[in-house]
């Protein structure tokens, strides 16, 4: 169950990434997907593996068009930011706690952090974690607490 979930995402990134319907590239796709699912099944996620339901697969699909919409404000506002002669940086490290119960849900969440340009996930111990930010605004959304709702939508629920 493990290794055909993660060659359906692998899969479902590679027809993303390729944007060939070629039957050449798509057969070389699934037979890579497959191979990597399998490996992943086997070597990446053998104790706690992030087996999601059909309703945590839904809210992932949901989460993603939202992670890529903060990574293009975010890149803009570090554009800006960059841009600006005066360039107003002021940079902060911010210590925030979550109630995560699960590994998975805390590497997403720092990988998420750390993917959102202007933002760095620096360290973690336990359930704490220690961002860095451009400025004070680039934490906003990590304050507020919505990132960390929708991850434990999509891991913990």
């Amino acid at each position: 169950m493990k290794a055909a979930q993660a060659s359906v995402v692998l899969f479902a990134f590679w027809l993303v990434l390729s944007g060939s319907l070629n039957l050449i590239d798509l057969a070389f796709g699934l037979i890579l997907s497959v191979l990597f699912g399998v490996w992943a099944a086997k070597t990446l996620w053998a104790e706690d593996a992030p087996v999601l339901t059909a309703r945590q697969a839904g809210q992932f699909v949901l989460y993603i068009p939202h992670l890529l919409k903060n990574m293009v404000v975010s890149a803009l506002q570090v554009a800006e930011v960059v841009l600006d002669p005066r360039m107003p940086i002021d940079p902060i490290i911010v210590g925030h706690r979550t109630p995560f119960k699960r590994e998975v849900t805390r590497v997403a969440y720092a990988n998420s952090i750390t993917l959102t340009p202007g933002t760095l996930t620096v360290d973690v111990e336990n359930n704490t974690f220690y961002i860095h930010g451009l400025a004070e605004s680039f934490t906003d959304e990590i304050a507020s607490g919505e990132l960390e709702q929708r991850l434990m939508r999509v891991f913990e629920e």
